[in-house]
């Protein structure tokens, strides 16, 4: 019994530990879920660093680390026997885990089962020498599998070949001319598109409107591999047309609503003095004369008041490809902008009048937006749903 096994230390320390937050650690453990478990495990020892009550976690944390180090392992001599190159982006992936989770675990380090005075010991490595072979091995698969894909005439090729590059980029800065076959490709793999917009109401479409419509940056449109124009620019093939046609706009008349209302209130019209049955002022215990509320009614009669009016826009985004010259895509929009204006005024006592109405008294008549206002006011969801169509559009 004196060589008891770690793990079933482990078992024994779980036992006596309390049951929730350990019971959840063991079962991220068991169910293969060791970094969860590491993480819970580190967070709860820092926080009783040095008490027995760390004594599950720390046992926690060995399994775990000891688990997941063996799993990774054996993980990368599986996948080195594998001739595909490919194998590289996940042999170089879980190096640096390993080397990521042992570092969160130095820190923490010595660590000591309190109640057994037994030290914990953690194999590390150095990983330092695989990670920078498996990055060699990595960083020149992608750079070669890019500059093949770069050979295609085909758009979505040339745009896999600049993610490549971007990753590429990622693990290793400055590699060779990766810099300049990302803007090769990005220039390669853009897609240009004509936006025009068409009026085919009978209302007139605020000039500001168009111009904020057509100023795509101005509203946050934009797509990295479609570059938008509003104006043909000589020597450009454009690969799609983006036909934004309102299609019905609806204005209703300027209206005043009016309504009166008759407000009734009993409230306190300052107080008289209780007196007895001989006249007299009664007092308190104090001395001070027994005050009772005077209570009267008042009334009052209030004009509300109500300015309306209302716009509704309804388009159409088309999407047509310039190559083939058929429509793609129809995109339904609509929106719409209400106007309304309360103001009230009053005749009678102004205390009978309820408080939702009082505000109402400091307001007064407005002059009532026009029929332009009112459709460029309408038109902004028009606007925010069509940046969304730009910056969502995949085209090719």
């Amino acid at each position: 019994m004196k060589n008891i096994t770690f793990l079933s230390l482990t078992f024994l320390l779980i036992l006596v530990a309390s049951c929730g937050n350990v019971k959840d650690i063991q079962q991220a453990v068991y169910s293969g879920n060791y970094d969860r478990a590491i993480n819970m495990t580190i967070e709860k020892i820092q926080k009783k660093r040095g008490k027995k009550s760390a004594d599950p976690y720390v046992a926690l944390l060995k399994e775990a680390y000891d688990k997941a180090v063996n799993r990774d392992l054996a993980l990368i001599d599986k996948l080195s026997k594998d001739p595909n190159p490919e194998k590289w982006r996940q042999i170089y992936d879980t190096y640096l885990l390993l080397d990521t989770r042992q570092e969160k675990i130095k820190p923490l380090l010595p660590l000591t089962l309190i109640k057994q005075q037994q030290p914990v010991r953690f194999d590390f490595q150095d990983y330092t020498d695989r990670i920078l072979d498996a990055k060699s091995h990595l960083v020149s698969h992608l750079y070669k599998k890019a500059k093949i894909l770069l050979n295609s005439r085909n758009k979505a090729d040339i745009r896999k070949a600049y993610d490549l590059l971007d990753e590429l980029d990622r693990i290793d800065a400055g590699y060779k001319d990766v810099s300049q076959l990302m803007q090769q490709a990005h220039q390669r793999g853009m897609t240009y598109a004509l936006v025009k917009i068409t009026n085919e109401t009978n209302k007139i479409i605020p000039k500001k409107l168009q111009d904020e419509l057509l100023n795509f940056s101005s509203y946050g449109a934009s797509n990295f591999w479609v570059d938008y124009h509003h104006k043909k620019q000589p020597g450009k093939q454009y690969d799609y047309t983006i036909d934004l046609k309102f299609k019905q706009i609806n204005i209703s008349p300027d209206q005043e609503r009016e309504k009166e209302v008759l407000e009734e209130r009993e409230i306190q019209d300052g107080y008289t003095y209780q007196k007895d049955a001989n006249g007299n002022i009664v007092k308190d215990s104090l001395g001070n004369p027994i005050k009772i509320p005077r209570m009267i009614k008042v009334r009052s009669k209030v004009h509300l008041y109500q300015q309306y009016k209302e716009a509704q826009v309804m388009a159409q985004a088309e999407i047509k490809d310039n190559r083939t010259g058929q429509i793609i895509d129809r995109f339904p929009l609509q929106s719409k902008y209400v106007f309304e204006h309360n103001f009230a005024t009053y005749t009678g006592d102004k205390r009978a009048i309820r408080n939702e109405y009082l505000n109402f008294l400091n307001e007064r008549r407005i002059p009532f937006p026009t029929n332009e206002q009112m459709v460029y006011d309408a038109a902004q969801d028009i606007k925010m749903q069509f940046k969304d169509i730009l910056n969502k559009a995949n085209f090719l």
